[in-house]
């Protein structure tokens, strides 16, 4: 029988660094256009389609009191795999990963809450405890002001970068749930 092995990662936020802990870690790629995703958190930013799975992605640094990021076309996102489920989160620069030791003991996850950390893991949070869904929310509206503040500074050319992304990564027939989406106003500048 062998034993199951997680990762700890860190992300660049806005301010600062950001570590978790991810039962598996399945790529790493430029971040793609988003789309919102209604009834959710406020640190998720949107999701987009990887090989036909919709991958929700989440703003550790919203999670942690900072504001929601400004996206940029040379940010990153990590998808994970945390309680059987890809997530992706937002790095600003280059991220870290390595195998957690195998001498070290498994926690008991069911007793960490979002925002937690693992014993002996000071400020690295376990991803399978993270919330994705919220209550009493603005509903799509809400949905797409977060995404609009996250893409604000984004130019019509770094808007059209990320849509191309997001083709490159959805189905095989390179359809995207995002690539009829238009740039707002304030983003054709």
């Amino acid at each position: 029988m062998g034993m199951q092995r997680s990762y700890r990662a860190t992300v660049h936020t806005g301010r600062g660094v950001r570590g978790l802990i991810a039962d598996r870690i399945d790529t790493c790629v430029g971040l793609p256009r988003l789309t919102p995703l209604e009834q959710t958190a406020p640190w998720v930013l949107g999701a987009f389609d990887l090989r036909g799975d919709l991958v929700p992605v989440i703003g550790l640094g919203v999670l942690h009191g900072e504001p929601i990021p400004w996206a940029a076309a040379a940010d990153l996102v990590l998808v994970v795999v945390a309680a059987g489920f890809p997530l992706a989160l937002h790095s600003a620069r280059p991220v870290r990963i390595e195998p957690l030791s195998q001498s070290v003991p498994r926690w008991d996850r069911g007793h960490l809450q979002a925002g937690e950390s693992a014993p002996g893991w000071l400020g690295y949070m376990d991803l399978s405890q993270l919330p994705l869904t919220a209550r009493n929310v603005g509903g799509h509206a809400d949905a797409e002001r977060r995404l609009a503040q996250f893409e604000q500074r984004l130019s019509a050319q770094a808007l059209n970068r990320l849509e191309q992304r997001a083709r490159r990564y959805g189905d095989f027939a390179g359809q995207s749930p995002v690539a009829s989406r238009t740039p707002t106003p304030a983003q054709q500048r």
